[in-house]
């Protein structure tokens, strides 16, 4: 099931997905394009953009997101052939404060040590702060999950 077969104006995603970008596209299927990224955080760095307009991972249907995933690790593991690599990163952005174009899109970028995202997530939730979510996400998970 689509969330929206449209084509939304200024999207920056949409455009992608009309071929707007043919010369950064790296692969292309009749539900996601993969492209390198306009803003990378390393050289190599690609979106895999769904085709259809939906809004995020959140929001979309779970064989999309499967699918998506599917081709992330693809290109994924063919990254790690063809570029200087250490690790390969996967990251969906749902939202404010990270997500800037509300069209599902899935990063999928190349680490290295000392690159600019090396030791950002730092932070140590102290014992207590990660029991009081454990304990507050086992409640939520308690309940059926919806669509």
């Amino acid at each position: 099931m689509r969330e929206e077969s449209i084509v939304v104006d200024g999207c920056m995603a949409c455009r992608t997905a009309a071929g707007e970008f043919a010369d950064d596209e790296v692969y292309r299927d009749d539900r996601v394009v993969v492209v390198a990224a306009q803003t990378a955080i390393n050289p190599g760095h690609l979106v895999v953009v769904t085709l259809d307009h939906v809004r995020n991972a959140l929001t979309m249907d779970e064989d999309l997101y499967l699918h998506m995933n599917r081709v992330a690790r693809v290109m994924a593991l063919r990254m790690r052939e063809a570029l200087p690599a250490e690790s390969i990163m996967f990251c969906f952005n749902n939202e404010h404060p990270c997500q800037t174009v509300f069209h599902a899109h899935l990063h999928v970028a190349p680490r290295t040590v000392g690159d600019d995202l090396d030791g950002v997530f730092g932070v140590k939730p102290s014992a207590e702060e990660r029991a009081a979510v454990a304990s507050r996400l086992r409640a939520a998970l308690s309940a059926p999950l919806g669509g």
